[in-house]
């Protein structure tokens, strides 16, 4: 096909955890943020150009993939 089509998540949240004082049938769990992490996001593609993605990721580089899979300059 001509189609490439990713399946990602725009960022991740959070960092979720396992905290201090879970044991064996009550975890206790929380977020090592209020807010959005650096942390990379998965990503899967078909299609044309899909050898450039694939695995986890940072979100801000799939941009820059999707532009220059998509043969946009600046």
């Amino acid at each position: 096909g001509h189609t490439l089509v990713l399946v990602t998540a725009d960022h991740e949240t959070g960092g979720f955890s396992l905290l201090r004082g879970s044991e064996p049938g009550n975890l206790k769990t929380g977020f090592s943020s209020g807010g959005h992490t650096g942390n990379y996001v998965p990503i899967m593609a078909y299609g044309p150009g899909a050898e450039a993605f694939g695995g986890f990721m940072d979100n801000t580089d799939i941009f820059f993939r999707i532009k220059e899979a998509l043969r946009l300059h600046e």
